[in-house]
């Protein structure tokens, strides 16, 4: 806990305080909230966030920290005793019809808390309630144990005061002896009073006064004072804080701002006066001399509130077992029964390399795992994992082997949670479950991507849909976003708030003061202007403040009697139950949480192993590989890994080339590895040195050898740390699992008495002192670096698996992996350029021949996915493949436009065809067939409507569909059209919906440059470490800037050619004031080293610029040559003439420097012409059009 500069003890207490956790409404931090009660010296302090209680258990949890007394509550929309509407005949109203009262409420007690909870879930499951407005029947059902509190002006008390007060005469005499025109008010007034009587009892409903430095509320101070009394009601003040301090009121009002879509200037009136900050003791008492008793109720109320949480405690459902059977009883029946099948299963996998005299070791371990599990009191959560994964293996919904320490389970093993043999691997069950630290097992399942949300349906259809709810997160405000909101409101214009956005580093969650510290421009920008300098201001007081609600990737929680009796909860818009706590605080309050992770790579290996089964092999199984097959280790060491999960990077494949992986046990080590602590501490070339016998072999003590074998005496895994304790020094397990994670922690005290304990327990077994010392040293220092070989074990199955079907069946691999991305344009560059490194040919989008995903036409070849086209659906697409499936391919773009309604296919879906060059089988140019775009949906869109009514039309007299040999006159005047595409711009498009360039690339548009500006190709930059100063012409697809820890520019380039793609980094120094666009052609001069760590390359630009400007500066004359392989005839004069006076046209309307002149080339002749017109200006367009007439006999130089 942070120290704090402490007040004397207060008397006073606030009881109405608005969090950020009120979306946008409140400016609050909670830690900075129990900071503020704590200065202040008050000894409580309560949270009444809008209709929600999102930070109830953060904010419990704090003030505990910081030893105040935690008031968890609410200010919930209420719908009353009475509707507005009813009682405003004159047209005053303080609410309009359409409002909710607002009520505050607080919870006395844990049963007051579960009161609470449900009030506040209840709203997002009333159909009625388009806003969570609470119903009085809600309400009155669920008040126990509560204090209500009558909140601001906008209570239903308060609102039925002020509408009384606003007719004529003597309030108190009015309220007491109501004449006929206001009685249906006071009626209205004894009414509502009556209730919140009844419903909380008189002692628990107070009303409050509220003195935010409005006029309306001083107004009505004494109003509601006068009413109170009346009725026999205690009033209490209070400060309905929206913000700390008074300095924060214009960061509320920007909040306030971004919520409703608004300007400062359209709200400014309303915030200059108000005051909605954390009053200070003085404050309140300066406010409220009047009203002692008010602020007395402040500590009345804060000593009746005496809520306690007894986190610790689990609510599980109870699993559904046949009649007389417990829940221990049916684990041991179904562990039982799943050991057996287990153990038949290895028998068949191993043949007679399987050793049955070892199964008794399984039954041992099972036996003892079982009764820890039910000693421990989670049977019922095994039984409640297994059920769901199983239900999911039998509807071919993919479940990965299991993930993190749980694969250390035999159990889990036996009742098939996960599929790795944790005997043979040498895994450990107490690093899952240790009975000597209680906590709860946990575990982590992957499921298939696409099927995921099956598997959680099954689940809340079984529990039923009030007791499984997914898990709240919260979107924070970034700092660009936080820039952005702010710049909005502040009517900063777009431009210029864009450029100080453009300034903040590329780095995940950088926060904006870290930001200011790294890059100087910012703060520079802010010295010149002022309203940057106030925009920077506001964005730093509401960055990191939560803006909205999601929810969390995985987490899944189930109870028993309704979530809402345990936690609040709300509704997103598809209708599904979500916590209104965040993940650490619903397991806080006791809701067990059950991770279902959407794992891609299961989605590969699923939709690979269907095309292995419908082309190759109909029996193939993933689960029955061998893991030892030399062929798939002679991949990885090569670093053939573009796509094999977790080894594809760049760094993992230097690593791969040294270690060569030759057994299974290795890529269990490989993934260990490949991490910051064991490639920063000498770890990974120690093992790589003693894997191929460059260095020795030395084990501290002989029990270690077999221990610390398989990764060549290094301790690798946290499981060994616990193996060494329990052999060398008689550590239980369990113990051991203690031990591990005090060494993981540090903690000098605990480390002290855990070497004690080492040594003198190694002493029992003749261990010398000196050698327990120092292996203990050994230990704790590799404990830093272990990782936990379960999850290492089973991860490394999965790399196994996709890198043996990338091995065995890499069509089928290498079209299911592309599929999975296909949205992802990075990763779809990376794999295409794989396929062409292994000369497959890649097949484009074709209307007559590919379908939604990557398929498999012939081998050696991929197909293109459809849905890969950017912006292209999936359900009109299926209903043309459905279509060509059946009927056979569109010969012509008449029958195309007569099988499929074009109009319900989509205008713009059809553009996203023909531009992606799916359409290109019909013979037409991409920019003819954009041209008729129109004409054919709208010759579809009539042949559709006609046949639906019945009428015959022309061309319906074929015989069959397919047998078209005649087409429309549309399309017969659109083979005479030329509105070609140049090869550019045809190019661009391509890459712009497919994401790769498929048919050509631009290097190829430009071959005079290619051969002038290209020392090398980006496939060859690993062949050429050590050069510098190396000319690449190559697509500039993106650059990224970034600082570098001394502050200095940096920027990334991503870059591309006709033979691959590489990532460059360019310093400031280096590099040009303004950056050639992406998407463009460069030429670059490259750098190319070996990484320090020796485990890449690292290339640098040198310099870089655009390719014209290159161009320009070192082409000065070019020769353009008109060639003809016959005697110059009237003819062939007449048609090198024409294009000599295109040349021309184009000299003329782009003049420039590069001198030009013109060669005619005869059979027996060769006339040279010099324009008369002046030099050319050798732009991209210019050269594209040169190069695009040499089909007339034109051949460029330069």
């Amino acid at each position: 806990m942070e120290a704090t500069q402490d007040a004397a003890a207060s008397p006073y207490v606030h009881l109405h305080v608005h969090s950020e956790y009120s979306l946008l409404d409140g400016a609050i931090r909670i830690a900075d909230l129990v900071k503020k009660a704590k200065k202040l010296g008050h000894t409580a302090v309560a949270l009444t966030d809008h209709g929600n209680m999102f930070g109830a258990i953060e904010f419990y949890s704090k003030c505990i920290d910081y030893g105040i007394k935690p008031i968890v509550g609410s200010e919930i929309y209420y719908e009353g005793t009475t509707s507005v509407a009813q009682l405003t005949e004159d047209g005053f109203a303080p609410l309009r019809a359409t409002d909710a009262y607002h009520l505050v409420v607080l919870a006395k007690s844990l049963k007051g808390y579960y009161s609470l909870c449900r009030i506040v879930s209840a709203p997002y499951s009333d159909p009625r309630s388009p806003v969570p407005v609470v119903r009085h029947e809600v309400l009155k059902k669920n008040a126990e144990e509560l204090i209500a509190l009558s909140s601001c002006l906008r209570g239903e008390f308060a609102t039925l005061v002020e509408l009384l007060a606003h007719q004529a005469g003597d309030f108190a005499e009015n309220l007491r002896n109501p004449f006929d025109e206001i009685k249906p008010l006071v009626d209205a007034l004894n009414h509502h009073v009556s209730e919140m009587k009844a419903m909380f009892g008189a002692e628990n409903y107070f009303i409050e006064i509220i003195d935010n430095n409005l006029p309306n509320q001083k107004r009505m101070i004494p109003l509601l004072a006068a009413a109170a009394a009346h009725y026999g009601l205690q009033l209490v003040a209070t400060a309905d804080s929206h913000y700390l301090n008074p300095d924060d009121q214009e960061a509320h009002a920007v909040l306030t701002a971004i919520k409703n879509d608004l300007t400062m200037s359209d709200i400014r009136g309303r915030i200059q006066t108000s005051e909605f900050h954390v009053l200070t003791d003085e404050e309140f008492e300066v406010r409220f001399k009047q009203w002692p008793e008010a602020l007395a109720n402040q500590k009345v109320i804060a000593d009746a509130c005496q809520l306690e949480f007894k986190f610790g405690e689990y609510f599980l459902p109870r699993f559904s077992l046949p009649s007389g059977e417990s829940e221990p009883d049916a684990l041991r029946r179904l562990a039982k029964e799943g050991l057996e099948d287990r153990l038949v299963y290895l028998r068949k996998l191993y043949g007679k390399s399987h050793d049955q005299g070892k199964e008794d070791d399984y039954w041992k371990r099972l036996a003892y795992e079982v009764e820890v599990i039910i000693s421990m009191g989670f049977p019922g959560y095994f039984l409640i994992v297994q059920d769901f994964i199983n239900w999911a293996k039998d509807n071919d919904i993919p479940v990965g082997p299991g993930r993190g320490s749980g694969a250390g389970s035999v159990v889990a093993y036996a009742l098939k949670i996960t599929d790795i043999d944790p005997l043979r691997f040498n895994l450990i069950f107490e690093r899952f479950l240790n009975p000597e630290r209680i906590s709860m097992p946990d575990f982590d399942v992957d499921f298939c991507q696409e099927k995921r949300d099956q598997v959680i349906r099954y689940v809340t259809d079984k529990y039923s849909p009030e007791n499984v709810a997914q898990i709240t997160t919260f979107g924070k405000m970034k700092a660009k976003a936080a820039l952005r909101d702010v710049g909005r409101v502040l009517q900063i214009g777009y431009t210029r708030v864009d450029r100080i956005a453009k300034l903040i580093p590329n780095e995940l969650d950088i926060r904006l003061q870290d930001a200011l510290d790294k890059e100087p421009r910012i703060l520079e920008e802010a010295k010149k202007d002022d309203n940057i300098r106030k925009l920077l201001d506001l964005a730093l007081k509401i960055e990191g403040m939560s803006r909205h609600t999601s929810v969390h990737a995985a987490g899944v929680v189930i109870a028993e009697g309704g979530m809402h009796n345990l936690v609040p909860t709300y509704k997103d818009e598809s209708g599904q139950l979500i916590t209104q706590y965040e993940m650490k605080n619903a397991e806080k309050v006791g809701l067990v949480k059950f991770d279902f992770l959407g794992l891609k790579t299961l989605t590969v290996i699923d939709k690979a192993v269907k095309l292995i089964r419908a082309s190759k092999d109909p029996k193939f199984d993933i689960t029955t590989i061998d893991l030892e097959r030399k062929e798939v280790y002679e991949v990885l060491q090569a670093a053939q890994s573009v796509g094999i999960f977790q080894l594809e990077g760049s760094g993992m494949q230097s690593l791969l080339k040294k270690l060569k992986p030759s057994r299974f046990e290795d890529i269990i080590a490989v993934v260990a590895l490949f991490r910051p602590g064991p490639l920063g501490s000498g770890m990974v070339d120690d093992f790589i040195e003693r894997k191929h016998g460059r260095q020795d072999i030395v084990y501290e003590h002989p029990s270690l050898a077999d221990i610390l074998s398989d990764t060549y005496g290094i301790i690798l895994y946290q499981e060994q740390v616990q193996k060494i304790a329990a052999t060398l020094a008689n550590y239980s397990l369990g113990e051991a699992d203690l031990l591990r994670r005090a060494m993981g922690k540090k903690k000098p005290e605990e480390m002290a008495k855990q070497k004690s304990r080492f040594i003198s327990g190694s002493k029992e077994n003749n261990v010398d002192d000196k050698v327990a010392d120092d292996l203990f040293e050994l230990m704790a220092k590799f404990a830093a670096y272990g990782f936990n070989k379960s999850h290492s074990a089973a991860y490394g199955l999965v790399s196994y698996q996709t890198a043996y079907l990338k091995t065995f069946f890499t069509e089928q691999f290498m079209a299911a992996i592309m599929t999975c991305d296909l949205d992802n344009t990075e990763k779809l560059v990376r794999y295409t350029e794989e396929c062409r490194r292994l000369r497959f040919k890649i097949m484009p989008p074709n209307i007559n021949r590919s379908y939604l995903q990557f398929d498999v036409p012939k081998a050696r070849s991929i197909g293109y996915g459809l849905a890969a086209i950017k912006g292209i659906g999936g359900a009109s697409i299926e209903t043309m493949i459905s279509d060509r499936e059946a009927n056979g391919p569109f010969k012509s773009l008449t029958e195309f436009a007569k099988r499929i309604d074009l109009h319900k296919l989509g205008k713009k879906t059809l553009e996203l065809l023909i531009q992606a060059g799916a359409l290109d089988g019909f013979k037409l140019n991409r920019a003819v067939l954009t041209h008729i775009l129109a004409e054919m949906v709208k010759f579809s869109e009539s042949h559709h409507s006609a046949k639906k009514q019945g009428q015959r039309l022309l061309f319906d007299d074929f015989a069959e569909v397919g047998d078209t040999t005649e087409i429309a006159d549309w399309e017969k005047d659109a083979l005479k059209l030329i509105v070609p595409y140049s090869r550019i711009d045809w190019l661009l498009k391509e890459r712009k919906l497919l994401g790769v360039f498929l048919t050509g690339h631009p290097n190829e548009v430009y071959p005079l440059d290619a051969k002038r500006f290209s020392q090398l190709k980006l496939q060859d930059i690993s062949k050429n470490i050590g050069k510098k100063g190396q000319f690449v012409m190559a697509f500039l697809c993106d650059h990224r800037e970034r600082l570098t820890k001394t502050g200095k520019r940096m920027t990334y380039f991503s870059l591309e050619d006709d033979t691959g793609s590489f990532e460059a980094v360019g310093f400031e120094n280096d590099l040009p004031p303004e950056l050639p666009s992406p998407m463009s052609m460069v030429v670059v001069q490259l750098s190319i080293q070996q990484s320090f760590d020796g485990q890449g390359i690292n290339v640098r630009v040198e310099n870089i610029q655009p390719l014209e400007q290159a161009r320009k500066a070192v082409v000065k004359k070019a020769v353009i040559q008109l060639k003809s392989t016959t005697s110059p005839d009237k003819a062939t004069l007449a048609q090198q003439m024409n294009t000599v006076r295109k040349i021309r046209e184009m000299i003329k309307a782009n003049p420039g420097s590069t001198a030009l002149s013109l060669e005619l080339a005869f059979e027996k002749a060769q006339v040279k012409i010099k324009p008369n017109t002046g030099g050319i200006d050798l732009t991209d367009p210019v050269c594209q059009s040169l190069f695009a007439l040499q089909g007339e006999g034109l051949s460029l130089q330069y």
